[in-house]
């Protein structure tokens, strides 16, 4: 879950993976009154971050599976803004009836609550549905910058203090803190930039606006490909499937930094009020889709992990995860711009 180096967080990684078949096959059982024939129309999916970045296509590669599973059709309504708080609380303040549901990441369920006052609680307001998927984080930068490896960067940094732009969606987003953590074990200092969405900060650093950005594999993986970018580390404990050429900050910095073990994660919520069975059907149909190899396949080549889990398995790791972020941001001394 996008957290450095912490038993909590990476317990959940490893037993969401464990858990992730039997999950798959879960079957709970539903009150007819409540969940039969659900769902009878289209089924509305709010999303805070803007269209086309890695999360957009995430939840359209599942809110399409979705469709076809349900055979009523779904919409994808982008709500980006205010650090994902705009789309959170739209999805927050619509009827409880199924029909509107949240796909939202660690952003706004166990970061902004901690970095500054959001204007609704976790706890009492969302409904935690299934975990979708996992995506692990990477450092990039542009090719005008003359630095082929993390090593070099580094290097770069510190003869040249704050000459190195950053992007990121937000003052507290995972993007910058995951930067300022690996710039902290560095000690390096670059200069932060904040964007409205992960998208919008890609865009900048291919237009040369900015030098660097700690995003998604799922951002960068086909960007890569095309060769205008660089890759210099993953933020994890162990190099990406998807990148296996790409070394752990850990190997690339030959054990200077060996606190990052990160990776920002998706899944789906409810207003709260939302019946259990509607709740419960919904995690099955998600599991469902999820098992499907030609959707698996389609997430995965986007750079993402697909994990489904159980509510209560979600809401644990939720906790925990929050916990351990509070701890991060005050060790580290971070703060909201």
């Amino acid at each position: 879950m996008g957290m450095p180096n912490r038993t909590a967080n990476n317990n959940f990684y490893k037993n969401t993976i464990r858990c992730a078949i039997a999950a798959l096959l879960l079957a709970i059982p539903l009150s007819p009154s409540n969940a039969a024939g659900y769902p009878e129309r289209n089924v509305r999916f709010i999303i805070p971050f803007s269209a086309g970045g890695g999360a957009d296509v995430l939840l359209r590669i599942v809110a399409n599976a979705l469709a076809d599973h349900w055979g009523k059709p779904t919409v994808v309504e982008n709500r980006a803004g205010g650090n994902t708080v705009v789309g959170t609380v739209a999805a927050i303040n619509s009827t409880a009836d199924g029909y509107t549901l949240l796909f939202a990441g660690d952003q706004s369920i166990t970061i902004n609550p901690v970095m500054m006052k959001v204007p609704y609680s976790v706890e009492k307001d969302l409904v935690p549905i299934t975990l979708i998927a996992k995506n692990p984080m990477l450092l990039v930068i542009t090719n005008d910058l003359p630095a082929k490896n993390l090593k070099e960067f580094i290097a770069l940094a510190k003869a040249k203090p704050q000459s190195i732009m950053f992007g990121s969606s937000g003052a507290g987003s995972i993007q910058r803190l995951v930067m300022e953590l690996m710039a902290q074990g560095a000690g390096i200092q670059l200069v932060h930039v904040p964007y409205k969405g992960s998208n919008e900060a890609v865009t900048a650093m291919l237009g040369g606006e900015i030098q660097a950005d700690y995003n998604g594999v799922a951002n960068f993986v086909q960007l890569l490909e095309t060769g205008k970018l660089r890759a210099l580390a993953v933020a994890t404990d162990v190099r990406s499937s998807q990148l296996p050429d790409v070394p752990t900050v850990k190997e690339a910095t030959d054990g200077q930094i060996s606190n990052l073990d990160t990776g920002s994660w998706f899944g789906l919520f409810a207003p709260a009020g939302t019946p259990p069975a509607i709740v419960a059907q919904v995690q099955k149909d998600i599991a469902a889709v999820l098992a499907k190899p030609e959707v698996r396949k389609t997430v995965e080549a986007r750079g993402f992990i697909p994990v489904a889990s159980t509510p209560e398995q979600f809401a644990e790791a939720i906790k925990s995860d929050t916990a351990a972020w509070q701890k991060v941001i005050k060790d580290a001394n971070i703060k909201a711009e």
